[in-house]
Formats: C-alpha cells, structure tokens, sequence
C-alpha cells in the first residue's frame, strides 16, 4: 500500500498477552507483524494502525483468564485479551480522511455491522454480529500495535494516554448515568467500590446527586472511595438479611430512601438488598454482570412499582467522555494504582487479581485495569503451583461452609429457602471455578442443580418429620444409618434382596388386611392429610411444598432469608 503514510517505522516486533481455555497465561508474538506494520501493507480500507500506549486490565480480562468464559462467551483457543487503549496513529489507510498519522487516539473497542435494527437506530450495543475486542474470539488490545477502523479512534488532543484509556470504563458509567435519568438532588445509592462504581459515584457526583452513598463489603475500598470522593457517604456492608441491609444502608442515608441506585456488582445478594432499599417508583439500574440466572425479591419490586433495569455494554459516550475528562469534571487521575510495562504483563495481572494488593486500576505500559477478583498470582511455575494448592485449599474450606450451612437449614423451609440456597450453590461453583481448567461448563450445571438437590432434601426431610411425629416414631439413629449403608457397600446384592422382600410382605399384608389400611387412612391426622395434599399440589405444579410449609406455618417455623453477602 505505497500511499500509507508511518512516522517511524516501528523496530520491536509485536507482542500480546495470551490465555486459553488451560488458563495459562503468557506473552508471544502477535498480529499484525512489525514486518507488516513497516510496510503498512495489512491495512483494509477505513483502518488505521494504533501504537498502543496505555491498556487498562479489565475485571472480564481476569475473568476470562481464570474461569475460561463469561455467560456464554467462552475462551476456545489462544486469545488476546484487553479492550481499555489509547495510543498513537502511526499509519493510516489512503481511504481514511479524519485522522492522520501522529494523532493520539483512544480506542472504542468495537466493530458492528451496521444492518441490523439496533445499529440502525443508534443503540450498537444491541449488535448480534458485533467484533468486541478481547471478547473471544475476537483478539483484544492488549498488544504493542493493532489495525482497528478508524470510524472507532477518537482523537484526544493532550489528554494523557492513561486517561484516554480510562474512557472505556467511564463509558460504562455514561451508558447507566444516560438511562439512569439521574437527576439535582436525586438521593442516589451506589452499591460496589470497584472501578465501575468508583466511576459512576464521581458522575452521580457531577449529576448533582445527594446524598450519595457508596457501599461494599470491602474496608479498604471504602477507604479508597472516600479519598476519590470526599463527599459521599461510605457504607460496609455486613453478612445478613438483604432486608436488613437495606435498613442498615438507608439509615447511613440519614433515613432517606435512594430514588436511584446503580447496582455496580452484580452480586445477586447485593440486588436485593438494592431493591429492598430502593423508595416508591424509584429505579435500580444494574450495570454489574451476574452469573445467567438470579434470584431477587420480585414481589418488593411489584409492590413498590420499582424499575429494574439492565445495561449491556455502551453506544455514543465517547465524545461526551472526552468533554468531560478535557474540562475536569470527571478526574481519573486518582483511579489509576499501578503501572507495568508492556513486558511485564504477567506480573501486571497477578497484582490485578489479587485483593491483597489494593489495586483498582494497573496495566502495561502506562496503567493496568483490574476489578478485584479473588484469586492467586502466579509469577513462576512454583508459585502458580502454590497458588493452586491454596485455591483447592480455600475451595474445600468454602464448600464444608456450605455444607454445614445446608445441614443446619434441615429443618427450616420456606418460600425464602430458595434464595438461601441459591447463595450456597453460588459460594461452591465460585469455589470450583477457581480450581477448575475446563470447567466452566460444568460448574454451571453444578450451580444450576444444587439448589434443586439440597431443597427437595430439605423438603423431604420436613415430610419425614410430620410423618415420623404423626406416628410417634423417633427417627433412626446415625449409627444405624452407618450400619445400613457399610452393609450395602460390602454385599449390594443384600439391597435388592430386601426390597424385594419387603414388596412381598407388604402386598401380602394388603391383600390379608384391606380393612385395616381404609381404617388406618380414616384415622391420619390433620398435619398428616395436609402433608399429603400439599406433596400432591407439588406434584401438579400448583405450589412448592417449602412455600406451603412457610406461609400456613403448618409446622411452626415463620420464615428465614438468605444471608445479604457471601
């Protein structure tokens, strides 16, 4: 391409940062070569090639990294990851007009196709056919050169590149501040400390927004959030009912309701506690990504006419985020906790992933991006292996947790169960994503069937209660549950052998005493009866045996909820 203009043609040869779906993560040659940069001959028509200054490490760049997959995208193969850049023009396309080598440009990291409805009104987000840099397959930023559409640079005069690679998460927050309608003097509930929500309290700030309270279950966040925001109102929120969290979050309000929260986590503990906490008609905004399915109060958001609405990535917020970083009225400055250059990548994302550092944004080269994650470093072969072991460790710690927490809930089953439950399955497939390679798929059938699992035993062991109370019978013994189970190990057969001469003698039994059995149905008691109806109903469909069992009290327990945060 003899028309391609470069200022210097680039020496060192292209790098990225890889992962796959092992979760191994290292740092190799990448597209376009240097070779090819030199001679601009890998340019397409509308692009430009972008010497990349600054990269932002992304919470979803951990994610994808550790769990392999975020919903249903899924990290097949070697994939490069980051999409938070800005950098230097350093060769354009003879077909590109608006920008010119030497322009320092931050990078929208998207390419749509421009047919579909939502491209066609303006609302790309919404783009099925949509190229989202770093979400697999398509390769991300995080390299020392990359051709993008020019359509997708925009220019940010002096601006720092760190800054301009701050704009991508400060579009986030614009997306949910637009839609949000944040109004002077809305009082506005901002639930996680994390980059998105540190970013969306200073917009709620800028909005006029008071009071404006922040919360997370993290001290030092809190901490951290004070210093960005001087203002707002700090809450740490504790392990209990997100009913009463929600108190708890209104009385830092002073006894306000928040007519808005963003909901910034996407935790689901910390949706409800939003919606608990939210007034009359107001709005909970969630901009947090969750796992794909959620339990939250449905009847609280009906009764209070309370919006729930949902954000998926952003449209149009880049030039309005330039403006507002080019007059100050957003300072990102503050956000930015550690740098790393391009080649030190690795040590780069176990900072970012691991809470004990503090950071909140840090990259190669000027600055790298990361949410918090739990999760281990890992600089060398040995310590990726210790890291591991105390993964698998802490796994097994959290599902004993679990465990017990089911075993105490034997005896306790409402229409809250479901969430309490939910939570348990949710702290164990977090767990077993940590330790697991492939596993992603997996862990999600796992999550998805625990709960089904530990409510019916829940359920079943609540009928054998009635059951066993009706009759005045005591429940058999631990020891004699041991005793049955060493025998079927040691001699199956024994099983079958049993059962079936158990079926025997009872229809021999049936057949001697028919009058017997009507007289025994005459006499069951009325707890007996409604158990049965009850098991009946759920059966049809009609009803869950936990919600009968907590809303007619027929056993004398009056309901318990799930705890707020795990």
């Amino acid at each position: 391409m003899s028309q391609t203009a470069t200022i210097v043609k680039p020496t060192k040869a292209n790098i990225g940062i890889f992962t796959n779906p092992k979760h191994d993560l290292w740092i190799s040659e990448a597209e376009p070569t240097v070779e090819s940069v030199q001679k601009g001959d890998g340019l397409k028509p509308g692009e430009v090639t972008i010497a990349i200054k600054s990269t932002g490490i992304c919470g979803s760049d951990v994610h994808f990294w550790h769990a392999g997959c975020i919903g249903p995208m899924i990290v097949e193969g070697d994939h490069i990851l980051g999409h938070e850049s800005a950098g230097q023009v350093i060769a354009v396309h003879p077909s590109v007009t608006t920008l010119k080598v030497g322009d320092r440009v931050a990078i929208e990291p998207n390419v749509i196709c421009n047919e579909c409805e939502p491209c066609l009104t303006g609302r790309y987000n919404g783009c099925e056919k949509v190229e989202f840099l770093s979400t697999p397959p398509v390769a991300g930023l995080l390299r020392r050169y990359v051709n993008h559409p020019a359509a997708w640079c925009y220019k940010i005069g002096d601006m720092s590149y760190e800054n301009g690679a701050m704009l991508e998460p400060l579009s986030v927050a614009l997306a949910g501040m637009q839609r949000s309608g944040i109004k002077l003097g809305d009082p506005v509930l901002v639930c996680g400390a994390g980059p998105i929500g540190l970013i969306t309290l200073l917009c709620c700030k800028a909005a006029g927004a008071c009071p404006l309270v922040i919360t997370d279950i993290d001290e030092g966040r809190l901490k951290f959030a004070k210093e960005v925001c001087p203002s707002a109102i700090t809450h740490k929120v504790e392990r209990m009912s997100a009913e009463d969290s929600a108190k708890a979050i209104v009385a830092s309000f002073g006894g306000i309701e928040p007519a808005v929260t963003m909901e910034c986590t996407g935790v689901e503990s910390s949706i409800a506690s939003a919606i608990w906490a939210t007034k009359f008609g107001g709005t909970v905004f969630v901009i947090g990504v969750g796992k794909n399915e959620l339990n939250f109060p449905f009847m609280r958001c009906s009764t209070r006419e309370i919006d729930l609405i949902f954000q998926y990535r952003y449209s149009n917020t880049w030039p309005r985020a330039i403006r507002l970083v080019e007059n100050g009225v957003i300072d990102l400055s503050k956000l930015v906790t550690h740098r790393f250059k391009l080649e030190d990548a690795l040590e780069a994302f176990a900072t970012a992933a691991d809470p004990k550092t503090g950071a909140i944004k840090s990259g190669p080269w000027s600055r790298m991006a990361a949410r918090r994650f739990e999760s281990t470093t890992a600089k060398t072969a040995e310590a990726a292996k210790q890291s591991a072991s105390t993964t698998a460790s802490k796994a097994a710690a959290s599902a004993s947790e679990y465990a017990s927490k089911a075993q105490e809930g034997l005896s306790k089953v409402s229409s809250a169960a479901g969430p309490a439950i939910a939570g348990a399955a949710k702290g164990v497939a977090n767990s077993l994503s940590k330790v697991g390679g492939r596993t992603a798929r997996a862990v999600a059938f796992v999550e998805k069937q625990v709960p089904t699992v530990v409510y019916y035993s829940k359920v079943g062991a609540e009928v054998a209660k009635i059951v066993f109370r009706g009759q005045k019978m005591s429940p058999p013994s631990v020891e004699t549950f041991q005793t049955y189970f060493q025998n079927v190990w040691k001699n199956p057969s024994s099983l079958l052998q049993s059962a079936s001469q158990a079926v025997s003698e009872t229809a021999a039994k049936t057949t001697q005493q028919p009058a017997s059995i009507l007289s025994r149905v005459q006499n069951l008691s009325r707890a007996q009866l409604v158990t049965a109806g009850v098991v009946a109903a759920e059966c049809l469909g009609f009803f869950t045996v936990g919600e009968m069992i907590g809303r007619f009290k027929l056993i004398g327990y009056h309901g318990e909820v799930a705890p707020a945060h795990h």
